[in-house]
């Protein structure tokens, strides 16, 4: 099966279902990540003028090659800006937003559009649920949401940020999507194997680090969640 992941941002794949492509249920699939943000001035080295992005962009694009290389996955790459790069706002709680509504925004039908096109090309999509509540994620996630009547979506729970919720609080997010969704195992316990494989040292700090390891020590695992009853459920049985 052909499947495509879409990530936000250029780390937001491998970290959610990096021990799922390893050995989990989509090692056995071709799978393609869908980087959407693609245009990002954002590194923990240098302070993230507009002018840097095609810098930091290339760089960003190098690690992903990099860690794409170690899971086998291919890249595709859309000229979405990031949050960061498009508002120049950089205090948290304006990309960390819970108050945010995807529906207002001048980037969803774009965005959607961008989905739905590059999901011809595979069986499966599968979208980040938007944990956390980044504004990218949330927008990928409303986004995906819309076309689930016509293409096949499945969604994951954004890591790192699914370190530190509750299972209510992934619930709530869940509903918040509109239909019934039902979640089921992507993978066995994470394993340091999955961390060592991923790499990006332009924006991995202390946060990245501590959670990684929370998730080896607590055996956390990797999940996936569609629609009771949707294209999206009928494609995860094939898996």
């Amino acid at each position: 099966m052909k499947i495509l992941l879409l990530s936000p941002h250029y780390d937001d794949a491998p970290l959610s279902l990096g021990q799922s492509m390893l050995n989990g249920v989509l090692s056995r699939h071709s799978v393609t990540v869908g980087v959407l943000f693609a245009k990002t001035n954002w590194t923990q080295w240098v302070h993230p003028t507009r002018g840097r992005w095609p810098l930091v962009s290339a760089l960003r694009c190098a690690e992903e090659l990099r860690t794409a290389l170690n899971f086998r996955y291919r890249l595709k790459l859309a000229p979405f800006e990031e949050a960061i790069l498009r508002t120049g706002e950089l205090n948290v709680e304006s990309y960390l937003n819970q108050a945010f509504e995807p529906s207002t925004s001048p980037e969803l039908p774009a965005l959607a559009r961008r989905i739905e096109n590059w999901s011809r090309d595979f069986d499966l999509t599968i979208s980040p649920m938007g944990l956390g509540f980044h504004i990218d994620h949330s927008l990928t996630a409303a986004a995906a949401t819309s076309l689930a009547d016509r293409v096949p979506i499945a969604f994951y729970e954004d890591r790192p940020y699914a370190s530190w919720c509750t299972s209510e609080e992934i619930a709530a997010i869940a509903q918040h999507l509109g239909a019934k969704l039902n979640r089921r195992g992507a993978s066995p316990p994470i394993t340091e194997l999955k961390h060592g494989k991923i790499w990006y040292p332009s924006q991995f700090d202390q946060f990245f680090t501590g959670t990684a390891a929370a998730d080896v020590e607590q055996r956390q695992v990797e999940h996936l969640w569609s629609a009771e009853g949707g294209l999206g459920e009928g494609a995860l049985d094939m898996l």
